[in-house]
């Protein structure tokens, strides 16, 4: 065997071995880059799942759901062209499909539910502000128009704003329940201060009306000498409370409207 053949067969030997160490570190690659676009469709499709599913009917327009349950279905048929295999896109994109064609024929703005306590708003406040940031990435992606953009987050305050009064409404009600009408007072009046500040369209000209005739019976209760005095402590900290919840609510709005 000449040396000439040997040194050939050396030369596509080695030659072999980089094309096999090429077409196999392009392969790894590809399939790093297709788990890594897989991931972040799958986690951009929980985001916005999850966003979905922990605010209650009523605080979000059915205009923007549509919109995220459209963003979600894109992606979903995206991941099940990528991975086919795997039943549980197909799934998904199913539901998704069936929550868009059920939502399109509501005719009806659902009214919000009323919260029942602290930690039900701030968990609300949360969700909203991860809804806003979703809504300003979609904006600059040109997913949505500005204009469109602006309208949902004006819709978004509407909400937040629409939590805090309904739950000072109810633990206004469960202090008058509970014969402490100064207690009341004070959630009453936060109540009619915020719909005050949020009745540029008149939406709550009736529920202001209503609230200011409670507010001055028990202004009148109050203002009669009772042999049962209220703990001035627990007042005080709940004034503290209340200030605290509109401060945050005050920072969070300066932040996104």
């Amino acid at each position: 065997m000449s040396i000439e053949f040997i040194v050939v067969v050396s030369v596509l030997g080695f030659g072999g071995l980089i094309m096999l160490f090429y077409i196999s570190h392009s392969i790894e690659k590809q399939r790093r880059e297709k788990a890594l676009l897989l991931a972040n469709l799958s986690d951009y499709v929980y985001r916005l799942q999850r966003v979905l599913d922990s605010i209650p009917l009523g605080y979000i327009s059915k205009d923007l759901k549509l919109v995220l349950l459209g963003q979600i279905k894109s992606r979903l048929e995206k991941l099940v062209s990528l991975a086919p295999h795997k039943d549980r896109f197909r799934k998904s994109l199913d539901s998704t499909v069936g929550q868009i064609a059920e939502l399109s024929k509501v005719t009806t703005q659902v009214s919000p539910p009323p919260l029942k306590n602290k930690d039900e708003v701030e968990n609300l406040r949360v969700m909203l502000q991860d809804l806003s940031k979703i809504v300003e990435h979609m904006a600059a992606s040109n997913v949505i128009t500005a204009p469109d953009a602006k309208r949902h987050m004006l819709d978004l305050q509407k909400s937040y704003s629409s939590a805090n009064i309904s739950l000072m409404i109810s633990n206004a009600e469960a202090a008058k329940a509970q014969n402490k009408p100064k207690v009341a007072l004070v959630h009453y009046k936060n109540a009619l201060a915020e719909m005050h500040k949020r009745n540029q369209t008149n939406m709550y000209d009736a529920k202001i009306q209503q609230i200011t005739a409670i507010v001055s019976e028990l202004v009148k209760l109050t203002d009669a000498p009772s042999p049962a005095k209220t703990d001035p402590n627990s007042e005080s900290e709940l004034g503290q409370a209340i200030d605290s919840l509109l401060e945050e609510e005050d920072a969070w709005k300066k932040k996104y409207f």
